[in-house]
């Protein structure tokens, strides 16, 4: 008799997942019925010291679809109530950022040409 191991969703990852700082990541939460507030972890930040947020980069393959790209954040945050803007966040077309220093880049790009051409992703880089 064989066995089906069940998993979550998306951990079946193709090649072995990269794992790069972040200079910050935020998300902003809205429900409408309350002030938006940030989650969010900076490495530079005066109030969440000690902050270092990363992201973890994979490629991953569930079932029949094609090839995805993974991005999963991970660190400690803080959370703040938004006071410093000037368009009420409450319109805002984004609600997340993360942020890549010039250096994380090169080694995303490194990562992505590990692909196989044949996927045709190797036209990210």
């Amino acid at each position: 008799m064989n066995t089906v191991i069940r998993r979550p969703k998306y951990v079946n990852h193709v090649i072995k997942p990269l794992i790069v700082r972040l200079d910050s990541v935020a998300f902003l939460f809205r429900n409408g019925t309350s002030d938006p507030l940030y989650a969010i972890s900076d490495r530079f930040s005066p109030f969440g010291v000690g902050e270092q947020p990363e992201a973890v980069i994979s490629l991953i393959k569930e079932g029949n679809r094609d090839l995805q790209l993974r991005l999963a954040v991970r660190g400690r945050y803080h959370v703040e109530r938004l006071s410093y803007y000037t368009k009420d966040p409450r319109l805002w077309a984004e609600w997340g950022w993360l942020i890549f220093s010039q250096p994380e880049i090169a080694r995303i790009r490194q990562y992505l040409a590990l692909i196989n051409p044949d996927t045709g992703l190797w036209e990210l880089m």
